[in-house]
């Protein structure tokens, strides 16, 4: 997955570089970014508009589940799962819309080995943020572990039409394609 590394965010979401109120996947904003992203050359400029993006999915309009998102950032990246689980379910009762708190969650559940529960989380994440490229990205990650080598390529190849900038996925939907006998037009 090529994600903002969960303390990157952290760090700033803490600097106070989360956008405007209306910060979360409905944010108008976003579909200029969609369009620069698309339109970008250097990777100084995807950079800096991926961390727009990701920053304006991670706004959840609120300090207190903003908090909350981080902190459950935090606990993952330390390992304590549950910890993490807990906080993110949280973030999920409170905020149901938000796609960031189910695409969170699905992260922790892929870490943790719950394949099918990230995938689930990252259903409801699409529903709410259709070019969420991580989750995309992610649903890739969860069906090569399940040995379903269709539907990640499937995943990683929707998630380069929102992001055509991500090496690691442009590596995957290669070798997937090698490997089911597929080859680009």
């Amino acid at each position: 997955m090529r994600c903002l590394p969960a303390l990157a965010l952290a760090l700033l979401l803490a600097l106070g570089t989360t956008g405007t109120a209306l910060a979360d996947q409905n944010d108008p904003a976003l579909d200029g970014l969609f369009r620069d992203l698309k339109a970008a050359q250097s990777p100084q400029e995807v950079r800096q508009i991926e961390v727009q993006i990701w920053t304006l999915w991670f706004d959840t309009g609120s300090e207190e589940m903003d908090r909350m998102l981080m902190a459950g950032d935090r606990a993952m990246s330390r390992g304590q799962f549950d910890e993490s689980y807990a906080i993110l379910n949280g973030v999920i009762e409170h905020l149901p819309d938000l796609s960031e708190g189910w695409n969170r969650r699905a992260t922790l559940r892929y870490l943790m080995g719950d394949y099918e529960g990230s995938i689930a989380d990252i259903g409801e994440t699409l529903k709410r943020e259709p070019r969420h490229f991580g989750a995309l990205s992610g649903l890739g990650l969860c069906n090569i572990a399940l040995g379903n080598k269709e539907e990640a390529l499937d995943a990683f190849e929707r998630a380069l039409i929102h992001n055509p900038h991500m090496p690691g996925v442009k590596l995957r939907v290669e070798q997937l394609r090698d490997r089911l006998g597929r080859h680009a037009i």
